[in-house]
């Protein structure tokens, strides 16, 4: 039975070894490389380019060509003798420049500009997130996998300890009683050791999903739950907010905001716009049928100067969109400021953490190893050993779990300070 389970183990896990090593760093990079999120990201960024470029041809003069046709159906005199032709066309060719327009167009550009700077920054905010992400799922995954393991490797000790009473009942040396407490010890084993194979099964799933595979293709991770990482400095709050892409979205809405308010004053300035028209075809009264050109040059002028207090209204309620961005800004400020503390906490705590469980499976470790000779000479019951499996089975549990909050701190730290970690 015990080379059974050794061979569902090479089955499961060996065999994942046909599949090419996967770095964290291989792994962040295939993310990137398909998720959806991040290339909606890079469209929106797109779009905010265009709409600048579309924006800036506001500045050039325009040119527009119009024609036109009729025909009267009935016979029109204009004077006694004198029919109208029954065909009127018109070709027109204009150049309309605007010459000021209350500055309206420049604070449009400036605006568009800033919601370009946004929409990077947000493509940035998404890299950031989904790098936390792949992380979590891929330090998820190499936990489950040293679980399954740990598992596996009880079923086999405690199927070591089950020959072992069960060859002394035979020979008489024992009775029934041991046999069935290790028996059942046996069947939780091999309970646990179903349940861990599931939980790492599905972590392996989500994290070829994530990473735009098939759910159920092999795989194999180069970096292990227990391999030590860099301990990273506390850095300085100015410097996260600098690097925060968050906080500097906060920051761009909030000129967004004033140059709205400024965009909504430059609407009821006076503007003005000067153009030249070519005009080539029949004349509006069409008597000989001949064709003309004419030039017209023109300036248009608007003055606005009485909307019942619609200025007023609008560049107030303008205003308080100013100090609503200025408010987001300061909650985010203190949101920033308490993540940090919490994420460097967290990952020293769980630095801590470390340090103390690997000294109890070091203890557990012995500790199982005297209580089986103790055994195996007859000097302890047989309970004792199996509370000393679970012992050392807890405190391996433990070593895995408190490896996994640290690389998971340590993403989540990595996030909170805007990616600064090399």
């Amino acid at each position: 039975m015990k080379r059974i389970y050794g061979i569902i183990g090479l089955l499961f896990l060996g065999g994942y070894g046909m599949a090419q090593p996967l770095t964290l760093q291989q792994y962040r990079q295939k993310v990137l490389d398909y998720n959806q999120e991040i290339k909606q990201s890079q469209e929106a960024v797109k779009a905010a380019l265009y709409t600048l470029k579309s924006i800036r041809t506001g500045f050039f003069p325009r040119v527009d060509m119009t024609g036109s046709y009729s025909y009267q159906i009935e016979d029109v005199q204009f004077m006694p003798g004198t029919d109208l032709k029954h065909d009127n066309y018109s070709v027109e060719a204009g150049v309309v420049q605007n010459v000021y327009a209350g500055s309206g167009l420049r604070k449009q550009y400036e605006m568009a500009r800033i919601q370009e700077a946004i929409a990077r920054l947000g493509e940035e905010y998404t890299v950031d997130n989904i790098v936390y992400a792949a992380d979590v799922n891929y330090w998820t995954v190499a936990a489950n996998r040293d679980l399954y393991r740990i598992a596996l490797r009880f079923v086999g000790i405690v199927r070591e300890l089950f020959d072992i009473v069960d060859k002394r009942f035979v020979e008489g040396a024992i009775s029934k009683t041991d046999v069935l407490m290790v028996q059942a010890r046996l069947k939780e084993a091999e309970l646990q050791l179903n349940t861990s194979e599931t939980n790492y099964r599905t972590a392996v799933q989500a994290l070829n999903v994530m990473m735009g595979e098939e759910a159920g293709r092999p795989i194999v991770l180069a970096d292990s739950i227990r391999q030590p990482m860099a301990i990273p400095s506390l850095y300085d709050l100015q410097l996260v907010l600098e690097n925060r892409p968050d906080y500097r979205i906060a920051q761009q809405d909030i000129e967004l905001a004033r140059l709205q308010t400024r965009l909504v004053k430059a609407n009821y300035l006076p503007n003005l716009a000067v153009g030249i028209k070519e005009n080539w075809g029949t004349t509006l009264i069409n008597v000989d049928g001949d064709k003309r050109f004419s030039t017209i040059a023109f300036a248009k002028v608007n003055i606005p100067v009485f909307y019942w207090g619609e200025r007023r209204h609008n560049v107030r309620l303008s205003e308080t969109q100013e100090e609503t961005r200025e408010l987001e800004r300061s909650k985010l400020l203190d949101q920033i400021r308490l993540n940090l503390s919490n994420a460097w906490v967290n990952l020293t705590e769980a630095l801590k953490k470390i340090n103390i469980v690997d000294s109890s499976l070091e203890i557990a470790r012995h500790n199982l190893i005297l209580n089986t000779f103790s055994y195996n000479e007859g000097k302890l019951p047989v309970i004792d050993v199996l509370s000393a499996q679970v012992t050392w089975l807890q405190a391996f549990t433990n070593v895995v779990s408190a490896n996994y909050q640290y690389k998971v701190a340590l993403a989540e730290y990595e996030r909170t300070i805007g990616g600064l970690l090399p």
